[in-house]
């Protein structure tokens, strides 16, 4: 599966979640929202999602392997994770759901089969 297709996986999951919306980018980019907020940002062309996190989030996700430092936002709380195969958009789908919950104020993780 091409890291384009994975990135297209990702972005159906997230586009069942309540209250998100993606919104494309003319760099071919897709903005993940919830509301007005930002969730993070998917990248077709460089198979990749980028997410913030306040700062201790960031450092915890990066220490723990679950994430890297976003290359193209260096100095910045942003994280990216690269999409290879079937277990980074598994990895992608739970650095959305920390933040999806984040925002919302919850504590317990989101899944789509929760709206059955």
């Amino acid at each position: 599966m091409s890291r384009a297709a994975l990135v297209d996986e990702v972005a159906n999951e997230l586009d069942s979640w309540p209250g998100v919306r993606i919104e494309r980018r003319s760099d071919g980019a897709a903005v993940v929202r919830y509301d007005q907020l930002e969730l993070g940002v998917l990248d077709r062309d460089r198979g990749l999602a980028e997410l913030g996190f306040s700062r201790p989030e960031r450092d915890e996700l990066v220490e723990h392997g679950d994430a890297e430092p976003s290359d193209s936002l260096p100095d910045s709380d942003a994280v990216s994770h690269a999409l290879h195969g079937p277990a980074d958009v598994t990895a992608v789908l739970a650095l959305f759901d920390r933040r999806y919950r984040d925002l919302r104020g919850e504590d317990d993780p989101y899944t789509s089969e929760d709206t059955g």
